[in-house]
């Protein structure tokens, strides 16, 4: 991460975990925060396994596209490149998921 709060990380898109959606799991760690964050990062074109996420589906529809990533075109090597902005407060705060309920 730099000091703007940017990162970047390079994997290969998971596939489907059964009866759900590929994802990625997100932590976010930072200065200020008691405990760290969960999220995930699911991809788009994958419209009928993420309506059949229950993580997803449990999550408000208007609050959805926070979990998403936005395609950004291919990177260097011709893959499939995303973006997943992260948002701690404000109208868009990303859906964090909380592991202690």
């Amino acid at each position: 991460m730099d000091f703007g709060g940017h990162y970047t990380f390079t994997t290969v898109e998971p596939g489907p975990v059964a009866g759900g959606a590929p994802y990625v799991l997100v932590t976010v760690f930072a200065r200020g925060l008691i405990h760290h964050l969960f999220t995930r990062a699911y991809f788009p074109g994958h419209a009928e396994q993420n309506a059949a996420d229950a993580v997803l589906a449990a999550v408000p529809a208007d609050r959805r596209h926070t979990l998403v990533c936005v395609p950004e075109g291919t990177g260097p090597t011709g893959a499939a490149s995303y973006r997943f902005d992260i948002h701690l407060q404000g109208d868009d705060e990303t859906v964090f998921l909380d592991f202690d309920a």
